[in-house]
């Protein structure tokens, strides 16, 4: 068995149970989550949605922090399912929290469409073959695109979402412009708002869709991710 750490999340005595040496989350998932309650506000009641929950920190802690909501998680490395499933029932969350093993490029074969009033993901920043690979399977497929892609994340996103509904995702800047190519590309899609930030304690800046797509490059410049929302429009 791996070794594993039990970590303390801070918040109402939850625990993450993580791999030592597998992927782990970072700030990365903080920024993500920081960023969706301040948009829909803690009083938020609806149905969300996590592609590619890792052990489950996101979706544990806005489970936590939003007593209204419930959500619909999946995840496909079998060590982080199980990670997340310990996670969740030791959270005593389970009755709020589903957890699904399945390839989030299937997602068409397990749920029906427009089913969920929110999406969020904190899925892999980097290109398949990029940068230097770690040596821990379950790290490499969780930061670069083995088993998903931004497209197949924002795709089941345009499935997955109510009218109306919202999505969350998280990028490194550097892939700002490839983003901005996709999320245009979609048909039921639109950008709503770029978060940027230099870290968890520095957010950078915000655009807004009434601005110019030409400003968004003064505050990536100053930035090293991007939490974006977008919108589901008919």
């Amino acid at each position: 068995m791996p070794e594993t750490t039990l970590d303390d999340l801070q918040y109402e005595d939850l625990r993450l149970r993580q791999n030592k040496r597998g992927y782990r989350s970072t700030e990365d998932s903080l920024i993500l989550l920081y960023t969706i309650i301040k948009r829909v506000g803690f009083d938020y009641k609806g149905n969300a949605f996590e592609f590619g929950t890792g052990s489950g920190i996101i979706s544990l802690l806005l489970a936590a922090k939003l007593k209204n909501i419930t959500i619909t998680t999946i995840e496909i490395q079998e060590s982080l399912f199980r990670l997340a499933k310990e996670n969740i029932i030791h959270a005593g969350l389970k009755e709020r929290i589903a957890l699904i093993k399945i390839d989030g490029r299937k997602i068409k074969e397990y749920f029906n469409p427009q089913k969920f009033d929110c999406c969020f993901s904190n899925p892999p920043f980097f290109l398949k073959g990029s940068g230097r690979p770690s040596p821990s399977k379950e790290k490499l497929h969780a930061r670069y695109e083995m088993l998903c892609t931004m497209g197949d994340v924002l795709d089941a996103f345009e499935y997955m979402l109510k009218f109306r509904g919202l999505g969350f995702l998280i990028y490194p800047v550097e892939r700002l412009e490839e983003f901005l190519q996709k999320v245009n590309s979609l048909k039921h899609m639109k950008l709503s708002r770029i978060q940027f930030f230099k870290d968890i304690k520095n957010p950078s800046g915000t655009w807004k869709s009434s601005q110019n797509e030409s400003d968004l490059s003064k505050w990536a410049q100053k930035s090293k991710l991007f939490v974006a929302e977008i919108k589901k429009h008919s």
